[in-house]
């Protein structure tokens, strides 16, 4: 019984194994991590893309054409606020 403890400390069948297990872990989390950091920026990106698109100016004035018998038309448009679409965690 005294040489079973000694046997399984000098056991080195499971070390390769074992390091590709904790290797690959650490890829994995690693891995996540950086997708998720990528996520939250591109989302952060698009949300900013999305509040300057609104605020795009769209009024118009057309004085129109009279010998063609075309008015003048025109359209103010509201301004728009911005807002930045920060995360707070």
């Amino acid at each position: 019984m005294k040489s079973f403890p000694k046997k399984i400390w000098s056991e080195q069948d499971g070390v390769l194994s074992f390091e590709w297990v904790l290797l690959v872990t650490l890829l994995t989390i690693g891995l996540i991590t950086g997708v998720t950091g990528a996520r939250d920026a591109i989302i952060d990106e698009l949300g900013d893309l999305a509040e300057a698109t609104v605020c795009f100016d769209q009024s118009y004035t057309f004085a129109g054409i009279p010998a063609l018998g075309i008015e003048a038309s025109s359209f103010a448009d509201t301004k728009s606020t911005y807002t930045d679409c920060s995360r707070i965690p």
